[in-house]
């Protein structure tokens, strides 16, 4: 064993060979020989291997395998052989021809070399192809989600095709050139570069839907390439020659460079659909009218080129005509972008955006190169220069509209646009209300990322699919992002209500609405003319967490609220998901109420605390004066110097100021005291008494003429009632019945 060890030469060979020979533990394969080829190591092994019960392909117990190594140089991947003579032909990951000794070559390697020989050691080597031959066995080798593999091989130089459905006609838009390689840029229009696009001929056939399966090698020459195209059955040669005998391929064919662009539709079973269509793209170094001559189907005489009477295919050597395979790649469109982002959505979603700066313009974009979309931008404002500094926008648009100019940066990212721009404030839509109208209506999605809370709950109203909301804070370190539910059975101005609640009263959310002292910087003459200074990073950094919560979005049901909090200093994240509870809505008039469940479940939990006494306390929440909207988000257990008996409870005052200020301040002055709450005892009902009804009169009296809501709230044993007042808006009263618990 020390003389096999030593007759190898790649580092790599000698690590298998140490592992197989000396391994303390089972190594489930067996060392057979080791030898030299030429420049090459190689080490035979038998695998132990453990398998299903019932495989999908015939892989052994004990399966024997070759593996080549460079010698002297580990720089190359192993090239792994299978030594059993009757190893199946076809299947996915292998190749599909053998070698001159009966081996078959398997495809064991899809990362690039480089990056996996860093940690590649024998034992890992070895467990690796065992790995391989277990899903071979299984038939998990491939799964159903990853995209059909490749008949052939590519090339070296390398062809653009357009996105989506592969069809002609082909034209030449562009070509570029290095490093020796030539980049030809396709498009199905023609081109306006015509002096360039009219050097190549191109033959463009379809041919018969294929089952993908192993690798083919890829032809050099016309002969093989032809056997291959007949194996597909389609006659490569007959079809060509055709071609080449046209009228239009005649008259160019002295200047003229032949191509090949053959199409091959691809399925995953035998007769099921065709999934995805594979691009074969050879180029010749003759002209059309040499290239006839050598098929013997045309002559070219005094520089005119014409069909060759007696010509016979039959009588050409194919396998002389060399040919140079191309690299295809197709363009990206949103299904592509999708694939490669690794974005769970599999169709596209129409998204509308309202707000096209800092914010709005990067989740965009980002979006976008994730194969969300398409998106409508919706942004009454134009593009001034110190927006450059933090949004997508660049100096070539400033003083353009900021919607038109986000909607054109849009359009370029990808080979396929659909976006569209309304120039338009939202608040004031004017003659372009009908268009924003329908825009919303047709969005799967709309986004608010105007950080303003009157478009915020301008939105809420609208006759939308489902609303979002993603702003920063106020010194931008932080980013918050709000969801409806699907069914938009909370909506987005409550959830708006029930961040401000938590901000104020979770720990986690400590001085999240406090800005840092921040100098402000005038960019213009204004008054209001003023922004804050905000580091492209930090704006990146957030829009991305931003535009990945929501393609996450996209995919759940359920509201949802979630606040990032950034330590500029050490670059540090600390995600907090908080609670969307949900709501009970009453409306009459011109008047709305909400209230949150949590509420109503801290009422009962204070209620149920205190036994057969009465309590209470005070309500807070959130109201908007110009909707009419009042939300609930909190009730306040009742002061330490309160009264509280079976039959009557009188709120008492200890610290409640204080403690109503603080949350206010933490809430950025969005928390406000809206009314009080008290309990009645069993068997009483949640319906106001006499003495009841002088505490309503008293909220009436003294917070009416101020303009703001006021609310008392009676919780009871098997609901909640409650009654709401507002200064020349009127009454309501509603009731909350109460789940089980």
């Amino acid at each position: 064993m020390d003389q096999q060890f030593e007759a190898a030469r790649s580092r790599l060979a000698r690590s298998v060979v140490e592992y197989l020979s000396k391994a303390t533990n089972h190594t489930y394969a067996n060392l057979v020989s080791v030898g030299h080829r030429q420049d090459f190591d190689f080490i035979d092994i038998d695998l132990e291997l453990q398998l299903i019960q019932r495989r999908r392909v015939p892989i052994r117990t004990l399966e024997p395998i070759r593996i080549y190594f460079m010698a002297n140089d580990d720089s190359d991947a192993p090239i792994v052989l299978s030594r059993r003579k009757d190893f199946p032909i076809g299947m996915v990951h292998t190749n599909l021809d053998r070698l001159a000794d009966g081996s078959l070559c398997l495809c064991i390697w899809e990362e690039g070399w480089a990056d996996l020989a860093t940690n590649l050691t024998g034992q890992v080597l070895v467990e690796r192809i065992r790995a391989w031959f277990s899903s071979m066995a299984a038939g998990t080798i491939h799964d159903m989600d990853q995209r059909l593999e490749p008949l052939i091989h590519t090339g070296s130089n390398t062809l653009i095709i357009p996105p989506g459905q592969v069809e002609g006609p082909w034209h030449i838009h562009a070509v570029n050139t290095l490093a020796g390689s030539m980049t030809l840029l396709m498009s199905n229009q023609p081109s306006a570069n015509e002096i360039f696009a009219n050097n190549f001929a191109i033959y463009a056939p379809e041919l018969p839907a294929q089952t993908h399966r192993g690798l083919a090698s890829t032809p050099s020459d016309l002969g093989a390439l032809q056997q291959l195209c007949l194996e597909l059955d389609f006659d490569l040669v007959r079809g060509l020659s055709d071609w080449l005998l046209q009228t239009s391929q005649l008259e160019g064919a002295g200047t003229h460079l032949p191509m090949l662009i053959l199409t091959v539709p691809k399925c995953r079973t035998d007769g099921g659909p065709a999934e995805e269509h594979e691009v074969w793209c050879f180029s010749f170094g003759d002209t059309v009218a040499v290239f006839g001559e050598r098929l013997d189907v045309s002559l070219t005489v005094n520089g005119v080129t014409q069909r060759k009477i007696l010509g016979d295919l039959k009588n050409v050597n194919l396998g002389a005509i060399q040919l140079e395979p191309w690299r295809v790649v197709p363009r990206l469109d949103r299904i592509a972008a999708r694939r490669f982002s690794g974005a769970a959505k599999s169709a596209d979603t129409r998204l509308l955006g309202i707000g096209a700066g800092a914010i709005g313009s990067n989740v965009a974009m980002i979006a976008t190169r994730s194969g969300l979309g398409p998106w409508t931008v919706v942004d009454g404002d134009i593009s001034l220069p110190h927006n450059t500094v933090r949004q997508v926008h660049r100096n070539n648009v400033v003083g353009f509209p900021k919607a038109d100019a986000l909607r054109y940066e849009l359009d370029l990212v990808l080979a396929e646009g659909g976006n569209a721009s309304i120039s338009v404030d939202v608040l004031k839509p004017g003659e372009q209300a009908e268009a924003l109208r329908t825009a919303l209506h047709q969005s799967d999605l709309s986004v608010d990322f105007s950080a303003s809370p009157a478009v915020l709950s301008w939105l809420s109203d609208q006759q939308i699919n489902r609303a979002v909301s993603a702003f920063f804070g106020p010194d931008g370190s932080d980013l918050v992002v709000l969801a409806e539910s699907a069914d938009r059975l909370v909506k987005i101005d409550e959830i708006e209500a029930q961040y401000f609640w938590a901000v104020a009263s979770d720990a986690r959310m400590k001085d999240h609405l406090v800005a840092a002292r921040l100098d402000r910087i005038r960019y213009a003459n204004a008054c209001q003319d003023l922004s804050r200074p905000l580091p492209p990073w930090q704006t990146h950094l957030l829009c991305g967490l931003a535009a990945g919560r929501l393609a996450q979005i996209l995919n759940e049901e359920e509201p949802s609220l979630r606040v990032w909090r950034l330590n500029t200093d050490s670059g540090a994240v600390e995600s907090i998901p908080l609670p969307v509870h949900a709501v009970s809505r009453f409306g009459i008039g011109k008047i709305r109420v909400t209230v949150s469940n949590e509420a109503v479940q801290i009422m009962r939990e204070l209620r149920r605390d205190v036994g057969r006494n009465e309590t209470g306390g005070v309500l807070l929440g959130t109201f908007d004066l110009v909707r009419n909207v009042l939300h609930i988000v909190s009730a306040l257990a009742a002061p330490q110097d309160s009264q509280q008996a079976p039959t009557y409870f009188i709120r008492g005052i200890k610290d409640l100021k204080p403690q109503i200020e603080q949350l206010s301040e933490a809430s950025a002055g969005r928390l406000h005291y809206v009314g009080e709450w008290h309990t009645h005892p069993g068997r009483v009902p949640a319906r106001p008494s006499r003495d009841d009804e002088g505490v309503y009169a008293y909220l009436q009296n003294h917070m009416g003429p101020v303009g703001s809501p006021f609310v008392m709230a009676i919780c009871g044993e098997k609901d909640t009632w409650l009654r709401a007042g507002w200064l020349e808006r009127g009454h309501l009263e509603g009731i909350i019945a109460h789940a089980a618990e």
